[in-house]
């Protein structure tokens, strides 16, 4: 790594190599492109949700609006869509790892939300939401996970990781890349008291993603998260989502996935040391 700038983010390595897509599109241009994908994705989302076609505002916004503006960007410019956004192949150890670091993950986050709730509960309105996605029968559940578990994840790591984060790589520290990414990350799913456990989330998988350089890790990081919040939104009562009821996180289950996750993360940090990312 070169001043602390990955090689998959840090444009042609030789004279001769190819820019890139961020070595030749203006990088305010990529953040406004962003931003615009993401308004669409919102937009679509609501409209539809508003229109009652609750599975389609999950799978249309995240096709629509982040993966196909990004297919339309990288043709644009005849680059390769699965190089420019780093979308590789993964390898068995590594992927072994990344598992493993997911499912250390999924306590501490809920942990962070359940302490967030307790200052600011959420809204009777999210609420409402959250139980209109409630899956209801084997059909209704696979058609909410090819939404939350396979488009969604897959567009908005494209979007947040793969275009944000390797933008904010090339114009600013790797520790402020990581975590300003994370907060656009968590910002953007506008939910006050989960912000902080969508944060530190994004910034998890920002870390992945930098280490790596190759996007279908945090991919499936983000994936088993969501599927994880569709199983428990399957199993949970209304009541108890309407009350707040239930026991406070147990804090040896904590102290346990947190090891398990620095461990996991050690160990892939251990393993890319000699083997900076590529694109």
């Amino acid at each position: 790594m070169k001043n602390g700038i990955p090689p998959y983010a840090a444009g042609p390595q030789t004279p001769g190599d190819d820019p890139g897509l961020f070595g030749r599109v203006n990088n305010y241009f990529l953040l406004i492109y962003a931003c615009a994908c993401f308004m669409m994705a919102s937009s679509l989302s609501g409209l539809l949700y508003l229109g009652g076609n609750i599975v389609l505002s999950v799978i249309i916004p995240g096709a629509v609006g982040y993966i196909l503006p990004l297919l339309v960007l990288t043709g644009r410019y005849g680059f390769s869509f699965p190089r420019e956004f780093r979308l590789h192949a993964p390898d068995a150890p590594t992927t072994a790892l990344v598992l493993l670091a997911t499912a250390g993950t999924i306590y501490p986050v809920d942990t962070l939300a359940w302490l967030a709730e307790r200052w600011r509960p959420p809204s009777t309105e999210y609420i409402r939401i959250l139980l209109s996605f409630k899956p209801e029968g084997t059909l209704h559940f696979a058609a909410l996970a090819a939404g939350i578990v396979v488009v969604t994840p897959l567009g908005e790591e494209l979007l947040f990781r793969g275009l944000v984060q390797s933008v904010f790589h090339r114009n600013m520290p790797v520790s402020a890349a990581l975590i300003l990414s994370g907060a656009v990350f968590g910002a953007a799913h506008a939910a006050l008291f989960l912000m902080p456990a969508l944060t530190v989330l994004g910034i998890m998988l920002g870390f992945v993603f930098y280490r790596t350089g190759n996007l279908a890790y945090p991919l499936m990081i983000h994936a088993g998260f969501n599927f994880v919040s569709l199983l428990r939104l399957q199993s949970v009562t209304e009541e108890s989502l309407r009350t707040g009821a239930g026991t406070g996180p147990d804090w040896r289950w904590l102290a346990a996935s947190a090891l398990v996750v620095a461990w996991a993360l050690a160990e892939l940090v251990r393993r890319t040391r000699h083997a900076a990312p590529s694109g």
